[in-house]
């Protein structure tokens, strides 16, 4: 699976972005709520993000027709968006 993380060292953000057709199995899925989920810690965030949750957004970004989601984790929460 390939996904971009980039933390912003000013805002003190981190930015997951992944492509729509990375996500082809339960393992993709656990991946990348795993690494939310890390990333929340860092800022004590409760991200309330499931395995679940993650398919219902992947499945709607496709209906769309969006190639890529990008979940914004940092000290306000956790932000996903479509593009």
């Amino acid at each position: 699976m390939k996904l971009d993380v980039v933390q912003d060292a000013k805002d003190h953000t981190f930015t997951i972005a992944v492509k729509l057709d990375q996500f082809k199995t339960l393992r993709d899925y656990e991946i990348i709520h795993n690494l939310i989920n890390a990333l929340s810690l860092e800022f004590d965030l409760d991200p309330e993000i499931s395995v679940e949750d993650l398919k219902n957004i992947v499945h709607e970004a496709k209906n769309e027709e969006s190639t890529e989601i990008t979940c914004e984790i940092g000290p306000d929460g956790i932000d996903v968006e479509f593009e």
